[in-house]
């Protein structure tokens, strides 16, 4: 008889340890609460625009590339690469590698081009080291030893840009190298508000030449892989949430679902936001006390407010266009403040009808201004209504006459994410990037459940997808050990 796995969460944890092992033969169910696959990698379709609903785009950081080779479904899945681009005012400054990014922004900070010389020196330098990393597939914990003597081979001063980075974050490190406070600002402002200065390194790859998006939108990322789970006998059920985790005398023995269906299974995973895995799903009763209290005691990432543009094409609208040197763009508005605008039909135009573009605005928000909206549906579609239009007024900074060009408008706050995807306070990655915050799990002390595994990106940081398939890939070589066993 086969052995059985349920997964709780349609996400790209749960996609990915399904793919596995459905193909090792295991009999595999994902049981997810949303009507579609993908979680935080989902799209929607309003009136022929099709948006996403959480990251406009992806990293492979080594990973998500290797694992679809893996799985046999690179060739089945077409990314796009995507550009960055600094702008601010009247200016723009593509972000393509380290000296040309300095280059062009010491024309505008003058002042600051020594500091950025040697700022920039240790972003080449770490970064060449990183990109080395994660391309030699260290992340799969195989070879270690050989390569991480290659590394220093061919980088030599690596331990060097390690060196500067330690014990630092983002905001100690640029506080450190530029004496200027709006060029400190923006590089502050580049993505999480403080995090360790090594992310700062990923951070600076990512946007020199590891940003992807799926061709066809996020959705058809999540969609490959149901289809591979369910070509080799496993299950995916869309709009089944799962009510409590079944535990007998310190072993997982299967789940409940929210119409009181029980289900018996020989491991049970969950990829869904572990807090409430663990306070919710498995109850407190089960958890060591320690535990309860990390996860009590640590914040989630910050969570983000969106506005999804469908606007029809004019030839004002394309000579405004023109500014987009890259389709992703950070740009500081004219009192300080940062948002992100990326032209999502720049290089996808399926994402929007002929003649048309497809458009996403965004920023960081605070879960907190929200939450005592819960209770007034009034108040909360009006502040909804009254921050997507702050917003659109924003971005008309970067490209005048937008406002006139919307056909479909649509929004997301931290209550929409939230609502969708389960995840606590919204949450974009897992737990809060700041290092000081951030919790560190040992699972075999801290939840030593039987038969029950968590994945994803709330179970190692910093989050993300490649974090949430390559903690799917170990959690899934695990059980198939133990089935062979």
């Amino acid at each position: 008889m086969h052995k059985s796995v349920i997964i709780i969460g349609a996400g790209m944890a749960g996609l990915t340890t399904a793919a596995y092992l459905s193909r090792a033969g295991l009999k595999v169910d994902v049981y997810e609460q949303h009507t579609l696959p993908g979680g935080y990698i989902s799209s929607f379709v309003r009136e022929g625009f099709t948006f996403p609903a959480g990251p406009t785009s992806i990293t492979s950081n080594g990973i998500v590339f290797p694992i679809l080779k893996e799985l046999g479904l690179a060739e089945k899945r077409e990314f796009l690469h995507v550009g960055h681009q600094m702008s601010w005012g009247g200016h723009d400054v593509p972000l393509r590698n380290a000296r040309q990014a300095r280059d062009e922004l010491s024309k505008w900070f003058p002042g600051q081009r020594e500091a950025l010389q040697r700022y920039f020196r240790w972003v080449e330098i770490g970064g060449g080291g990183f990109r080395q990393l994660v391309e030699s597939g260290m992340m799969f914990g195989q070879g270690i030893l050989p390569k991480v003597l290659n590394l220093l081979v061919k980088h030599p001063l690596m331990p060097w840009a390690s060196w500067v980075a330690r014990g630092q974050t983002n905001r100690s490190l640029h506080q450190r190298y530029f004496g200027d406070p709006d060029l400190r600002q923006m590089f502050d402002e580049l993505a999480y508000p403080i995090m360790a200065a090594q992310n700062t390194l990923g951070m600076w790859i990512s946007y020199f030449d590891d940003t992807w998006t799926p061709a066809g939108g996020m959705q058809a990322f999540a969609n490959t892989l149901v289809r591979f789970v369910r070509e080799y006998g496993g299950e995916v059920h869309l709009g089944a949430p799962v009510e409590r985790i079944r535990v007998e005398k310190g072993r997982a023995i299967g789940i409940t679902l929210r119409d009181g269906t029980r289900l018996d299974t020989d491991w049970v995973i969950s990829a869904a936001d572990l807090r409430h895995t663990c306070l919710e799903l498995i109850g407190c009763q089960h958890l060591p006390p320690g535990l309860i209290a990390k996860l009590e005691a640590a914040p989630p990432s910050e969570p983000v407010f969106a506005v999804f543009l469908g606007l029809r094409g004019s030839p004002e609208l394309e000579r405004a266009f023109q500014r987009f040197h890259e389709p992703h763009v950070i740009f500081t508005c004219a009192d300080g403040a940062t948002i992100q605008i990326a032209w999502l039909s720049k290089d996808d135009p399926s994402v929007a009808p002929p003649g048309k573009q497809a458009l996403f605005v965004g920023r960081l928000d605070r879960y907190p201004d929200w939450e005592p909206l819960k209770a007034d549906e009034a108040a909360y579609y009006a502040r909804k209504a009254t921050v997507a239009d702050e917003l659109i007024a924003r971005a008309e900074e970067f490209l005048p006459g937008l406002r006139a060009h919307i056909e479909v408008q649509d929004a997301a706050s931290p209550l929409t994410y939230e609502r969708y995807t389960s995840n606590w306070q919204g949450a974009t990655t897992g737990w809060n990037w700041n290092p000081a915050l951030a919790p560190r799990f040992n699972f075999a002390k801290d939840l030593p459940l039987k038969n029950f595994y968590p994945v994803g990106h709330y179970t190692f940081n910093p989050g993300g997808v490649p974090t949430a398939m390559i903690t799917a890939w170990y959690i899934a070589r695990e059980i198939l050990k133990q089935r062979t066993a």
